[in-house]
């Protein structure tokens, strides 16, 4: 599943790719943050991100349509496409979810250590709304954690990292 393993001399002790269907993309893969990460491990990682039932999928889905709603309340007037979106057409109507999948673009996969029993991943992706600081989303077991702007939130935080603390920018929680 992840192919193309290197050996890394920096922060991250590994890195592959993976394809991943739902965006039609080969997606970077970093593997371990100075802590030994076994391969068989960062596959079952990446496997239940690829495996994601409809309800997670449109979880996260929904949550990055409110991100993006969020940021154009912000900017008060549309968001502009920049970048490798520049040229697409505004995004309209989000009745079904994945109409939001064209306006991301992930970018790398972060497997942070080895816990059993807990396989977590954080992807972060370019997004059109917020090229800045893109988005980021973190599931774990199979169950979405966090959606919103990267935040440099590792994979394999305690779960209070991100439904207490970073709550207020997590569109996870209904409370924007």
């Amino acid at each position: 599943m992840i192919t193309d393993i290197k050996s890394n001399d920096n922060y991250y002790n590994l890195s592959g790719k993976i394809y991943w269907p739902l965006f039609d993309c080969e997606v970077s893969v970093r593997i371990g943050q100075g802590k030994d990460v076994s391969i068989e491990y960062a596959e079952q990682c990446v496997s239940q991100l690829l495996k994601l039932d409809n309800a997670e999928l449109q979880s996260l889905m929904r949550a990055s349509i409110s991100y993006f709603q969020d940021e154009e309340k912000c900017h008060r007037e549309p968001i502009e496409m920049l970048f490798e979106f520049e040229g697409m057409p505004y995004p309209e109507g989000f009745e079904q979810p994945e109409q939001i999948l064209p306006y991301i673009k992930p970018v790398e996969i972060y497997i942070d250590q080895e816990i059993p029993d807990c396989y977590s991943v954080s992807i972060f992706s370019e997004c059109a709304w917020e090229p800045e600081h893109g988005l980021q989303w973190v599931v774990r077991n199979g169950k979405a954690l966090f959606v919103g702007a990267a935040q440099g939130l590792g994979s394999h935080g305690e779960e209070i990292l991100y439904l207490e603390i970073w709550k207020d920018t997590n569109y996870l929680i209904p409370n924007f």
